[in-house]
């Protein structure tokens, strides 16, 4: 019986091609989205997973009020970890990381290095790690010896065994003679830990030069605990604070009004309330999971639908095949097992097809979502399993409706060929809508993006970012005075100015009023440079205003206009004293002029209140060299800077970006997420209008002979086509109406994370339904002007 059932579906594949196409080619486009997507949202979910002891690995996380508002920060400081651990008996092993930049020696040149770490011979009990060469066992007991991992291995040694060889590292300023101990496999992808290279703690010049008296009240370290079975992390938390208390007994110290609680290392990678910190990967925001998620549920559900609907239709034309099974014997459950059949064999093609669609578009989803897949899709047996699962369930109840419907048809009616979708065919028409309205929201989301990212990258910063690059000098500051020097020879070198990245903030106050205020060092050059407009006072002098902050010393600074509205003074602020905040504040700066606001991050976090203040390459104060050039000189900068560089700096390679192309790329987020709306848009616009032309088609055959006897009456072909279009076009029109109250809901929320944000006007709704309606309609005139064009003798030949 099963055997004939697949002949049959096979001969009615091969008979109706074209709807064949459209029912296959929507499902293998439903599932292969499902697939790539799940993959995504699976490998998102399992992150950290393969450590054997995951489940008691916990990140030592630090809850501190700023001025009401409590900041989670996934850091801790460089004693608190060992002080808890020799204190708590729950504890088994913790290790400690301290990131630093370096670079290394390969050949000839040297390299930038990311990704290495201060730590503790404790990472090596807590984690697992694949040793390739050398043992892990007191590694790290000698301050000059390193652990790598494979990557770091076969770039700069081209090899993996490398155990007792040297590596030449400039560390912390100072070029040294390194040997490596072991080397570890890389871990996996989808770990929120990523090492490169370990030094041991001890090396680090914070650990050397800390006072422990003091260090607990500074932050800026990860630490990570590993409990004994049976734990419960809840009770090691209560002992965390009370041994921070009981070190830190002065309650009104800023140490003790800090709050130590446990992460598990299961959230680190989905936990966007916490603030990273070193060794570990920034966590990735959850919502995209569930969006994307979503999005493929939605798509295949469109899929369905199409399935559902097309089976319902056709099933129409096969009334007399229906009858003559009932004469011949047919019972009713067996006309329903055979389209219920024809329906899985149907879904069991389109997931092969599925499958091999994802599989080749695999590596253009991880650019789209900017995300590595070590594994094709073939290789996870789960997630096909659980899809094949998914596609039984889809061709089961797209298959029933119309089994269920076409088993009911009575012999007469069905001989007769009077069969038709009688009734106001509520279901089809609703699936109809639902499909549309999906497509909609998308097209309404698609140009909503569009808009607003065309609107950031407008968005005035209020400084000139154009033919400028700024040049790294972190860890070269005392060289910067002789870098600017050198550039400044160059005829073509507008300015150059000394500057900070407002990577810092501190309290300040005035009054009642106590608030974060971004701050940066700067020279006299800075605002020229920058193009920034001095609307009050004067400008930074660097020898007049450099003060040493002591008991009766302030600084002198320029503030912005941010500034002010935040210490609501309305008055000429001219020689204002303001306040460091703290819990004894005293006078610590002194306004001496105000420029304009300007945007120095991203358009998104808007605004902020920022303090300029002079200060001295030789104190270390500066990070970045700002470098104005003659427009058209691009191409040249470049060699000029590395020219500059090596004379300061020949172990270091140089480090700049082009500003403007920096700023355009902040919005890389919201570029990637509108690509992948676009792309989720015109998949589920495709879908929709391949059901809706399929039903237009089969809709036309059924009124052929009405619409010839309308045509020899005397309809034209542009009435006859208005009409067959006006059915699906008031279905499409409704769900239009009918998104676009979920579309603000969903594009309003998305807006409001971003402090410069469009206004959602009409166009926003109307020029997108327009789309989705002339869409609709294009779709459906193509086949209703076929049939209106038909020669109504042979539709009527047979009457």
């Amino acid at each position: 019986m099963l055997k004939n059932y697949l002949k049959i579906a096979i001969r009615n594949i091969q008979k109706h091609k074209g709807y064949s196409f459209i029912n296959v080619f929507g499902l293998a486009v439903g599932i292969c989205c499902c697939l790539l997507i799940f993959l995504y949202v699976k490998d998102e979910l399992t992150y950290d997973r393969f450590h054997t002891n995951v489940d008691r690995i916990y990140r030592i996380n630090s809850e501190i009020d700023w001025f009401g508002n409590k900041d989670l920060m996934g850091a801790s400081n460089l004693v608190e970890a060992k002080e808890y651990a020799d204190r708590i008996p729950e504890i088994e092993v913790f290790t400690r990381y301290k990131g630093t930049a370096l670079v290394i020696k390969k050949g000839e040149e040297y390299v930038s290095q990311y990704g290495a770490l201060f730590t503790d011979p404790g990472t090596f009990e807590i984690f697992d790690y694949q040793v390739l060469d050398g043992s892990l066992e007191g590694a790290l007991d000698n301050l000059n010896s390193i652990v790598i991992s494979r990557s770091i291995a076969e770039k700069y040694l081209d090899r993996v065994n490398v155990a007792g060889e040297e590596l030449t590292i400039k560390l912390e300023g100072k070029l040294e003679q390194f040997i490596v101990e072991a080397v570890f496999e890389d871990f996996p992808i989808n770990s929120s830990l990523n090492p490169n290279i370990y030094f041991p703690l001890e090396k680090s010049n914070d650990f050397k030069n800390m006072n422990p008296a003091r260090a607990w009240n500074s932050i800026g370290n990860t630490s990570i605990l590993m409990l004994k079975e049976g734990s419960d992390p809840k009770e090691v938390e209560k002992k965390l604070r009370e041994v921070r208390l009981q070190l830190n007994p002065d309650e009104d110290s800023w140490a003790s009004g800090i709050v130590s609680y446990l992460e598990p290392l299961k959230n680190f990678h989905l936990n966007t309330a916490v603030q990273g910190s070193s060794g570990v990967a920034n966590a990735s925001d959850p919502t995209y999971s569930y969006i994307l998620g979503g999005i493929g549920l939605l798509i295949l559900i469109l899929a369905c639908i199409n399935f559902a609907n097309l089976s319902v239709a056709r099933s129409i034309p096969r009334a007399k095949e229906i009858g003559l099974r009932k004469v011949l014997g047919a019972q009713r459950k067996q006309i329903m097992l055979q389209f219920l059949g024809e329906a899985f064999y149907v879904s069991l093609i389109a997931f092969v097809l599925g499958l091999i669609l994802a599989e080749m578009l695999l590596p253009t989803f991880g650019q789209l979502t900017n995300k590595t897949f070590t594994d094709g899709v073939w290789n996870d047996t789960y997630l096909i399993s659980a899809c094949l699962v998914v596609v039984a369930v889809s061709g089961l109840l797209a298959g029933s409706y119309p089994a269920f419907f076409v088993s009911r048809f009575s012999v007469l009616k069905s001989l007769s060929g009077k069969v038709k979708m009688s009734g106001k065919q509520y279901l089809t028409k609703g699936l109809v809508l639902f499909q549309f309205a999906i497509a909609a929201i998308l097209v309404i989301g698609t140009i909503g993006m569009n808009q607003q990212i065309s609107f950031l990258l407008k968005t005035d910063l209020g400084y000139d970012d154009k033919d400028m690059v700024a040049l790294n000098i972190r860890g070269s500051e005392k060289q910067a005075n002789i870098i600017t020097s050198e550039l400044k020879k160059d005829p073509n070198i507008v300015n150059v100015s000394l500057g900070g990245d407002f990577s810092s903030a501190t309290s300040m106050g005035y009054g009642e009023e106590e608030f974060f205020c971004m701050y940066s060092a700067i020279d006299t050059s800075f605002i020229d440079v920058m193009g920034l407009q001095l609307l009050q006072g004067r400008n930074i002098n660097q020898n007049e205003d450099l003060y040493v902050r002591g008991e009766d010393t302030l600084s002198n600074i320029i503030v912005n206009q941010k500034f002010l509205e935040k210490i609501k003074y309305d008055g000429d602020p001219i020689g204002l004293f303001i306040t460091s905040g703290g819990d004894e504040p005293k006078d610590a700066y002194r306004i001496v002029g105000v420029v304009n606001d300007f945007i120095y991050t991203s358009a998104k976090n808007g605004v902020s209140p920022i303090a300029l203040q002079a200060g001295s390459a030789e104190k270390g104060k500066f990070n970045k060299v700002n470098v104005k050039y003659s427009s058209g000189y691009a191409s040249e900068i470049e060699n000029k800077l590395s020219d500059a560089w090596k004379k300061v700096e020949p172990y270091s390679p140089l480090s700049f970006s082009f500003v403007e192309e920096q700023n355009r790329a902040r919005y890389f987020e919201e570029k990637r997420w509108r690509s992948i709306i676009t792309s989720a848009t015109i998949i589920a616009i495709i879908i929709s209008c391949l059901g809706l032309f399929g039903m237009a088609h089969l809709s036309s055959q059924q009124r052929q002979k009405e619409i010839g006897v309308r045509k020899v009456l005397g309809a034209s072909v542009r009435e006859l086509v208005f009409m067959l279009n006006l059915s699906f076009t008031k279905l499409v029109a409704i769900s239009a109406i009918i998104a676009i109250p979920a579309a603000y809901f969903f594009l309003d929320d998305w807006l409001s994370n971003f402090a410069f944000r469009i206004d959602l006007g009409l166009l926003v709704f109307v020029v997108p339904t327009f789309i989705t309606l002339f869409i609709a309609v294009l779709t459906v005139s193509i086949q209703s002007y076929r049939t209106a064009n038909a020669n109504p003798v042979d539709s009527l030949r047979n009457e």
